[in-house]
């Protein structure tokens, strides 16, 4: 990639984020990785890493899959517009129809947009136009965006410090403990509450499930007080789990469901707002109404086609049901480790997203046993981080297309590197 002779470390540091630059320094972690396949990265070194992140899960199907490579460089070749303001995006009518199909239930119409904060601002407007409310409520250690509208429902104070510290919290956000749902009935019954988030599992709660009888009587909570229900999916939606939403484990029927990382195949910025027919209509009414409500990238060509080649691929080549299978191998060979008493503590998670406690450092001035674990992993040729809302779990997100030999190496590099900390203990 040409870049007229600019250092891309020293361009950043420049005019990017200098404090990242810093930091992934002082770690001595890679800076670049120039190379990428599968479950596999490359930094400017030649040193291959097995890569348990995979774009905090957004490279569905491992790095630069070929079957989403050459859907898109068709589509770039092709010589038709990118984005179409007055006429009608060609794939976005088809991508809507099969995610309406997979995701079954009421939710019958789609909108779409480039990334899952903009998909769960876009959740938030549309609830307050279908209930004329404006209160929102989420739970505990939870995570559903950056942005102003859903940043006060994070579950981390660490998140709002820029915004007048972290005690600023917008009137109308509730946040309610994790699994809690007589504190949740207690909110519903004394607030007009618009709609309640909920991730099916917890990503940076360090894959944290909910129990399916719980998430049922969320959804049964929420239809007695006339609230909607909102499944934040941006992480576990398109197969992560091995459904293709995880909410359909639970057996509930949300109202609405932001999902994105999985759609974007690792290449391309993309998301989707499913909803039922009810709620669409709560904001394009009639035809007067029909650009109400829209965006420039709305529907744009190359997030339209990824989608639909990653669709293709995981119905093609049964990657859910590898998600199950390599997903329930990988948990089970980490039992073995937990088993060993090594300072492994435990596993939770579903399908592959899945997280690991590691016992903490007593030494003085000593990092954290999940932190110093990332770079012993590191060392070891193996790339993952620490869950930011729980921070004694390490996080896995791999792709979907995760192998057997591939958990076999991960287990190793755990094992070894639990054995180094335990030596710190």
């Amino acid at each position: 990639m040409e870049n007229q002779g600019i250092d891309p470390v020293e361009a950043y540091r420049q005019a990017v984020n200098p404090f990242r630059t810093e930091v992934i320094e002082a770690r001595g972690w890679p800076a670049l990785f120039p190379g990428a396949s599968g479950a596999y990265v490359t930094d400017s070194d030649g040193r291959r890493y097995l890569d348990m992140i995979a774009q905090n899960g957004g490279a569905t199907l491992g790095h630069r899959h070929p079957r989403v490579v050459e859907a898109l460089t068709k589509v770039i070749t092709s010589g038709g517009p990118f984005i179409v303001p007055l006429g009608l995006p060609t794939a976005s009518g088809p991508l809507a129809v099969r995610l309406c199909d997979i995701a079954g239930g009421r939710l019958e119409r789609v909108y779409f947009c480039t990334g899952g904060s903009e998909a769960v601002e876009n959740a938030m407007k549309f609830a307050m136009a279908a209930t004329g409310r404006r209160d929102f409520v989420a739970f505990g250690q939870g995570f559903h965006g950056f942005t102003p509208g859903p940043l006060p429902l994070a579950g981390h104070d660490y998140w709002r410090l820029p915004l007048a510290g972290s005690s600023w919290a917008p009137q109308g956000h509730h946040a309610v403990p994790f699994g809690d749902t007589a504190a949740l009935e207690a909110v519903l019954k004394a607030q007009d509450v618009a709609a309640v988030f909920v991730e099916p599992v917890q990503g940076l709660g360090g894959a944290r499930p909910w129990e399916p009888q719980a998430l049922r009587e969320v959804a049964r909570l929420c239809a007695e007080h006339g609230a909607l229900l909102i499944a934040d999916e941006i992480l576990t939606g398109i197969g992560r789990t091995g459904a293709w939403f995880a909410f359909q484990e639970a057996g509930i029927e949300p109202d609405l469901v932001t999902t994105s990382k999985g759609l974007s195949g690792g290449m391309v910025p993309v998301a989707a707002l499913l909803m039922t027919e009810r709620v669409h209509r709560s904001v394009y009414a009639s035809p007067s109404r029909a650009y109400i409500h829209n965006s420039t990238f709305e529907g744009h060509l190359l997030g339209m086609v990824a989608g639909l080649t990653v669709l293709d691929v995981i119905e093609q080549e049964g990657v859910l049901e590898n998600v199950r299978r390599v997903g329930a191998l990988l948990r089970s060979r980490i039992e073995d480790v937990v088993a060993e008493g090594i300072g492994v503590r435990g596993v939770r998670g579903r399908g592959l997203l899945l997280a690991v406690d590691i016992e903490g450092i007593s030494a003085p001035n000593a990092p954290d046993g999940a932190d110093a674990c990332v770079d012993l992993l590191l060392e070891r040729g193996v790339i993952l981080e620490s869950a930011a809302h729980a921070q004694t779990w390490l996080r896995l997100t791999p792709p979907l297309t995760f192998s057997e030999e591939s958990v076999e190496v991960f287990v190793q590099a755990l094992r070894d590197s639990a054995t180094k900390l335990a030596a710190l203990r």
